[in-house]
């Protein structure tokens, strides 16, 4: 079985459609649990996604935010994802009500810190693990920084874990794949037309690309048509 796809004319539609959706899940869980917990990764759709979100009139104080990945860089850095991210929330109910875990990327032991992070998740989900995680995708099918070539990508019994190389001038701490391929829910959210082989793969669990190797029996994908193509 393939995994369920939502194609949208615009990048501008695909936040849109992810927010309305992220919303909804947020309600329905809350439903059935005290707290919602989903990790989140950069891109310009995903900021445009969130700005959306933040309007929604929700119950921010039981909402929990973690990162997918993060670069190392030092606090405020316009390379961390957390400054773009509080960039976009600025002025909305999330900065003071919605519960943010930054991924401890200027801990001098990030090996370390990274362990710490994965417990700090298990502690705030009570064991239940993350009810969503978004990903997306970039043109060389790296998604999280599970990046081509790394050996992040063979780590089986960590959660959380540093690149072993500079990918793109930093070195980036992740999710691995056994917590994304935990989650209860992945949003995938890819745009633009370069990323349209590496979407034709995903769907075809093409496990050469990092992409490829995560679970797909409870993910979404939210393209638009540029990446999806014809």
């Amino acid at each position: 079985m393939s995994m369920k796809t939502e194609i949208f004319p615009s990048a501008d539609q695909v936040a849109e459609g992810a927010a309305t959706y992220i919303e909804q899940l947020i309600r329905e869980t809350l439903v059935r649990k005290k707290s919602f917990s989903m990790a989140i990764s950069g891109g310009r759709t995903p900021w445009e996604m969130l700005k959306i979100l933040s309007k929604a009139p929700l119950p921010w104080t039981r909402v929990n935010l973690f990162q997918v990945d993060e670069r190392v860089a030092p606090d405020g850095h316009a390379d961390r994802n957390l400054t773009q991210l509080f960039q976009v929330i600025e002025g909305s109910p999330l900065v003071t009500r919605m519960r943010i875990f930054p991924m401890p990327v200027t801990a001098e032991d990030l090996d370390a810190a990274s362990q710490d992070y994965s417990k700090l998740i298990h502690e705030i989900t009570e064991g239940e693990g993350l009810d969503l995680i978004h990903l997306g995708m970039g043109s060389d099918g790296h998604t999280a920084s599970l990046v081509p070539g790394d050996g992040v990508l063979d780590v089986t019994v960590r959660e959380v874990a540093c690149t072993e190389q500079l990918y793109q001038g930093r070195i980036r701490m992740t999710l691995t794949y056994p917590i994304l391929n935990s989650a209860k829910k992945i949003l995938w959210i890819v745009t633009g037309a370069e990323k349209q082989e590496m979407v034709q793969r995903l769907l075809k669990r093409d496990t050469s690309i990092p992409a490829g190797s995560v679970n797909q029996a409870n993910a979404l994908l939210m393209a638009d048509q540029a990446a999806f193509g014809n």
